[in-house]
């Protein structure tokens, strides 16, 4: 870990494109300004906790358990369908 001592209006630089400067210092709450290309996704660090550990969550899920949820029709319903004779409507209006 690279540990970085910075006053209030100082900044850091990552990359080409990441500024991070110290905004305000209050007791020990520091305020930071981030400056980064809009695509770049910026998370506090317990809730980017929480997003991995949901993903990681749902990845170890069961497959199946979606299919079970969602009620199926056999495949022979799918043959007795097709016999059902068709009905065509006349779309002429009657003279």
């Amino acid at each position: 870990m690279l540990v970085l001592s910075r006053r209030v209006n100082e900044s850091i630089q990552i990359g080409t494109d990441i500024e991070v400067m110290v905004i305000d210092v209050r007791g020990d709450v520091v305020r930071l300004g981030i400056t980064a290309p809009q695509s770049t996704q910026i998370w506090r660090k317990e809730l980017w906790d929480i997003i991995v550990e949901e993903n990681k969550a749902a990845s170890e899920a069961p497959k199946t358990a979606d299919l079970k949820a969602t009620p199926q029709l056999p495949l022979s319903a799918f043959s007795k369908l097709s016999k059902i004779p068709t009905v065509h409507v006349n779309s002429q209006p009657e003279s």
